[in-house]
């Protein structure tokens, strides 16, 4: 991304600091992001994998879709299954 002028509305602060001066120069401040380790403490975020997250599912096609549907209804008849199983013994 071109470093410009962005709005405080636009603006979310984060956890992720860096030591470094007024106003550097890009080749400054990507030494500095990458001696901090930022993209890789982003990625281990929680605001970060969600994106992630979000990303992957946008990419997916209609087989991968169906697959992960099939896979949910499985997981749920499951959980029910668990569920009756609890049910009964606390009702015994």
């Amino acid at each position: 991304m071109v470093r410009s002028q962005m709005n405080f509305k636009r603006l979310s602060l984060t956890d992720i600091k860096i030591d470094i001066q007024r106003g550097p120069r890009k080749k400054t401040l990507i030494e500095a992001m990458e001696k901090a380790d930022v993209k890789n403490k982003w990625e281990n975020s929680s605001w970060g994998r969600k994106l992630i997250v979000q990303k992957r599912r946008a990419s997916l096609n209609d087989f991968d879709r169906f697959k992960i549907m099939l896979a949910k209804i499985k997981r749920g008849g499951l959980i029910r299954q668990e569920l009756a199983k609890l049910k009964k013994e606390t009702a015994a």
